[in-house]
């Protein structure tokens, strides 16, 4: 690495000499909860203006740590205006990190990890070398040197923005470094986008005094970047051709999701006190009730004894196949228990309190745990909280009012296989169905979510609400194959997505997707109902063996509502999947 100032000036980019300005105050914005902050980190920032014009543009949104190679006192010896803009940052709330090498980023350092790792214009100098292929050989190695080293710093579904001009990409071999590293690129936004892709949510306005007074060698003052407004004065406003920052693209890169490994392996061991109470999960097989499983699974008050599919008599739901939940009860060593609601009740919420109350009366069901994260509609009360306190049943709702993005983040950081089942316009499109939710889509679903309102359905007469970004108006569902509590993946075979056409709830206008999958492709559980007699076999004896080491712990009330719970479920497991593999049809 080259030693002296005029180097770690072009190795982080700015302009040296500019002229100081007096710090501004800092703006009220409002304030955001530090748990819902997004953690940037910024490296190779020159004279810290692109850290300065972050926090100028999205104020408390982000938690900010600026970093840079220089020492405060080169920094300020090289950078004439760095002094003003260092006393900013800290009013603002940032925090500023000197002697930072952005190939060697520590998390014991830093602190913790990052949601957005940003690498404007990396750039090593080396004017005296007049060599192409070294210069693009030396910034081959920094860019992977890089890479690698905000890798381990990303947050589960954290982000690295790499800003490039030219053909730097290719020269320097990015895309080589991403598949080496185990990364991929999600998109490659012009640098006039809105900053990290959106993710912090619309910027304040600009003042017109933050502008970035450089001009480029015409004559022609300001840059095309979008932190430019906010003050943003990198080494690459200036220049010709191809180094102009209008020139430039900002690749956005994730984490690329892991293939779990298909074969049989051991769960994770459920956390059981001694007075634990007897929780059922509700059941569509989709991301959301994973999570609920995932979070009940781990809280030592209760104990995980089934799995409760609530299914309208005679519907048939496409988006969650009820073939496909019994696979996946059979891979998670759990029964399926069946809530059937007739054919038009007196009264639905009746039928829903019947339903819930024979589980506590039958299956000793105590807590029913559901992975609602909102009210819909115009409910103003939960919908299983209300008839399972009718019923005598507590409601354990995990994901309430969780901040989506978080939800998402934790689907990827616990490995969980995730795909789409249903789409919907004017979100979606039909490619999406069959999709896997990993950081590339949800990246493009943060994308999505952060436009101010979705386009208006044809012929609806009424613009669409933005999304939500769990797809808990509906807007899309999923189903998931795999994840830590699971003994191996779900294993299907999907066939080309199909419309569904004049569905209940279906608006004039939106159109509606969903997936199909081979006759038989299901191979874990519910193929055929020997299998699945098998399975609920081994259900039955797995929890009759909890049961007494409860007993043996002297937990003999529970070890009863257990073993009670289990052979019960046993029968009715068997029962649904000998019925799905006579052919009845799936739902959901």
């Amino acid at each position: 690495r080259a030693s002296n100032l005029g180097l770690l000036a072009a190795l982080l980019g700015g302009a040296a000499g500019e002229r100081p300005r007096a710090p501004e105050s800092a703006d009220p914005v409002p304030r955001t909860p530090m748990a819902n902050r997004r953690r940037v980190l910024t490296v190779g920032d020159g004279d810290m203006s692109c850290s300065l014009a972050l926090a100028r543009a999205f104020g408390d949104r982000l938690h900010l740590l600026g970093s840079t190679l220089c020492s405060h006192v080169e920094l300020e010896r090289t950078y004439a205006g760095a002094a003003a803009i260092s006393a900013e940052l800290s009013e603002r709330g940032a925090r500023v990190a000197h002697g930072v090498d952005a190939t060697a980023l520590e998390a014991a350092t830093l602190g913790s990890s990052q949601d957005h790792v940003v690498f404007c214009h990396p750039h090593l100098g080396l004017s005296d070398l007049l060599s192409v292929e070294e210069h693009a050989r030396r910034h081959t190695a920094l860019i992977g040197h890089f890479l690698a080293s905000a890798k381990s710093l990303l947050a589960p579904g954290g982000l690295i923005h790499l800003t490039l001009c030219g053909n730097q990409r290719a020269s320097w071999r990015v895309d080589d470094h991403c598949r080496r590293l185990g990364l991929e690129i999600v998109d490659g936004r012009h640098v006039a986008a809105p900053p990290l892709g959106g993710r912090a949510g619309v910027p304040v306005p600009p003042k017109p005094e933050w502008r970035a007074r450089k001009r480029f060698r015409d004559g022609s003052l300001g840059s095309r970047h979008a932190l430019a407004a906010y003050g943003y004065e990198h080494r690459r406003t200036e220049g010709d051709g191809d180094v102009r920052s209008d020139k430039s693209v900002e690749l956005v890169i994730a984490e690329a999701t892991p293939t779990p490994c298909a074969g049989p392996r051991r769960r994770e061991d459920q956390a059981v006190g001694p007075q634990a109470e007897c929780c059922a999960v509700s059941w569509t097989g989709g991301k959301d009730c994973n999570l609920a499983l995932l979070a009940a699974w781990r809280d030592a008050s209760l104990r995980v004894a089934a799995l409760v599919v609530f299914r309208p008599e005679g519907a048939v739901f496409r988006a969650h196949p009820l073939c496909l939940m019994e696979a996946q009860a059979a891979s998670l060593g759990l029964p399926l228990l069946h809530v059937v609601i007739p054919r038009d009740p007196p009264s639905y919420k009746e039928a829903y309190v019947r339903g819930i109350r024979r589980l506590r009366e039958q299956h000793g069901v105590r807590v029913l745990a559901t992975g609602d994260m909102d009210l819909v509609g115009t409910m103003a009360r939960n919908w299983i909280e209300e008839c399972a306190e009718a019923a005598g049943v507590r409601a354990f709702l995990p994901l309430w009012q969780a901040e989506r993005a978080s939800l998402l983040r934790r689907l990827l950081a616990e490995r969980f296989l995730v795909f789409f089942s249903c789409v919907k316009s004017p979100w979606f499109e039909a490619g999406w169905v069959g999709r896997q939710l990993d950081a590339a889509a949800v990246y493009e679903l943060e994308t999505l979510a952060a436009q101010p309102r979705a386009p208006a359905a044809a012929g609806s007469g009424e613009q669409a609400k933005p999304l939500d970004l769990g797809g808990e108006r509906g807007e899309y569902h999923t189903m998931c194959l795999d994840g830590p509590l699971y003994g191996r993946r779900v294993a299907v075979t999907l066939t080309q997505p199909f419309e569904l056409q004049s569905q209940p709830g279906q608006r004039e206008g939106e159109r509606w997707w969903t997936l199909g999958f081979a006759e038989g492709s299901v191979e874990a559980g519910c193929a055929a109902a020997a299998d699945a007699a098998a399975a609920a076999a081994a259900v039955a004896a797995a929890a009759t063996a909890a049961a007494a080491a409860a007993a043996e712990a002297g937990a003999a009330a529970a070890a009863a509502v257990v073993a009670g719970a289990a052979v019960a479920a046993a029968a009715s497991a068997a029962a649904a999947a000998a019925a799905a593999a006579a052919g009845v049809a799936g739902a959901g």
